[in-house]
This record gives structure tokens, sequence and C-alpha cells, in this order.
């Protein structure tokens, strides 16, 4: 079994922060490739960017390094150890077409690449589990981010840390956290979210599958309600089955409206479903959410 959750994201955050970039040509197209448990740091930061800069980010999870990468985009590839086919052939396909590459892992094939090519290699410490390094994978692409000129996304992140230990503290070992783990407990989990908090919905599965080795889904909204909703409420076998369903406030009324339409509509069928509501600002409340799968699932291996 592997081991339990950690309890310090806000702390390796923290730590990470003081990792600085030096400052790169500021950066118009981004292709970030995740690979392995990358992909929750990646999703987390790159929601931020998102919503609040006028840069392209791509985030891929893929071999393919598309057309539109030349001269002058930046290509981030982010994996943990570092190793891996799928970074060997990104890596050579994307040297190719620009010489604007940044590596974030800690060693590996990865490391070894970036430093025989010159492309901008930051380490991640070594020797850590999946759920530890993304704590700092999480500062180091906001450093990065800054240093390609995206303002902002590392303020909000430095911003966030104190109300991330405090709601930290105040999540672990709590009858929440408890009340969630006991639901989840005899149960296959189904976890859904809107997509700005697809970290969260992936973080959990995640901690699911390769901390306890069950199984769990993931999906989000409005994809749920569209294709999903008619199963659930006419089949027969989903009482196997719990929906861990979190909820926020978004800019979109529609979406908003879809929210809690699913919310109320489903406990009327009788189903297996835990509503959990994330509070703060957008860079804040996916983190939150992180850190409640891991006080969770910390709690399911105490027991």
């Amino acid at each position: 079994m592997s081991e339990r959750p950690t309890r310090n994201l806000p702390e390796h955050i923290q730590e990470s922060l003081e990792f600085r970039v030096p400052a790169q040509r500021p950066a118009t197209n981004i292709c970030l490739y995740n690979f392995e448990a990358s992909s929750i740091a990646a999703d987390t930061v790159s929601s931020y960017v998102f919503a609040n800069s006028e840069v392209q980010i791509h985030t891929i999870v893929d071999r393919m390094v598309p057309g539109w990468v030349k001269p002058g985009a930046d290509v981030i590839i982010m994996s943990y150890s570092g190793d891996g086919q799928e970074i060997e052939e990104v890596f050579a396909a994307a040297s190719k077409r620009t010489d604007r590459i940044h590596c974030i892992t800690s060693g590996g094939k990865l490391k070894k690449m970036a430093e025989e090519n010159g492309a901008n290699l930051m380490l991640v410490p070594k020797g850590l589990s999946n759920g530890e390094a993304t704590g700092y994978e999480i500062g180091i692409l906001a450093n990065l981010y800054d240093a390609l000129g995206i303002k902002g996304v590392r303020d909000a992140m430095v911003e966030a840390l104190p109300a991330l230990m405090e709601y930290r503290d105040s999540i672990w070992g709590s009858d929440m956290a408890r009340e969630l783990a006991d639901g989840i407990r005899d149960r296959i989990p189904v976890i859904y979210c809107i997509g700005e908090l697809r970290a969260v919905h992936k973080r959990w599965k995640m901690l699911i599958n390769q901390i306890q080795g069950r199984l769990a889904f993931s999906g989000e909204l409005p994809e749920f309600d569209h294709n999903e909703i008619v199963s659930w409420t006419e089949d027969e076998d989903n009482k196997e089955f719990v929906i861990v369903m979190f909820r926020t406030e978004t800019d979109s009324e529609l979406l908003d409206h879809i929210i809690n339409t699913v919310t109320t509509l489903l406990p009327e069928y009788d189903l297996n479903i835990m509503v959990v509501d994330l509070k703060g600002k957008l860079m804040e409340r996916g983190i939150r959410g992180i850190i409640l799968a891991d006080a969770v699932i910390d709690m399911m291996e105490a027991d």
C-alpha cells in the first residue's frame, strides 16, 4: 500500500514559491504537457490563468504537438518522474518547432534531455510521493507563468496560502472529513465538479485508485447533465455508487442553475449523493478540494 496523503500541501506550495524563475520573453501561446499526477498541478494553476490572462494556454495529455507550435511558442513539459516514452517523443517533436521549452521534473530522461538541449529546467525535490510532489509543482508552475509575463497568478497563490493553511487545520480529522470517509467507504465513488475544478476530481480519483486500490470515477458538469443523468435516475444498479458533487459559485448564471438543479434533483431518486460546497476565490477553492481529498483518504487509511 502507498504512503498516506500529505498534510503539508500548503507548506510545499509556499516553499516552492521561493524558487524564482528568471524572467523569460513574454509568452503569447503556451502548450502545457502534463503527465501522470502532474496534471493536477497543471489544472490547478491553469484554471486561474484561463480566467485572468489573454495568453493562450493549451493543456495537453498526449504525444501530439499541435501544428500551431512554431518558433516563438512556449512548450512546458511537466512530469515528476521525468520518464516515459511519450515524454521523449514530445520533447523531440517540440524541440524541432521551437527553442522555448521549459521542463518541470525531479529527474529522469526529461532532466537529461533538458540539460543536453539547453531547455529551461526547474527541478522538483526527489523522493516524494505523487501527492507530495503536487504542492511543489503548483508553486513552480505559478513562478514560471509569472516569469513568462502572466502576472497575478503567483500573487494570487501567495494571497491564498494563509486561508488554505487555516482550512487544512480545520478539516484534518474533522467531522466533515469523517462523514465523507464513511460515505464513500463501502461504495464506488463518482466525483463530479465543474471544469475549473478539474484538478479536484482528478485528485480524489487518483488517491482512491492509487492509495486505496479501489475503483473510482469522475466527470464534469454540465456534461453530466446531458449524458449521464438518465442512467442515474433509471438504472437500478446504481446503489453501489456514491456521488460526491462539488459545488461552487461561478460567473455563469446558467451553470449555477444547472449545478443547483442537478444537486436538487438527484436526491429525489433516493441516490447516494454527498454535496460539498467549495468557497473562496478561484485559486483557493480548487486547492481546498485537493486538501479535502487528502484529509478524507488519510482518515480512511488511519481507520
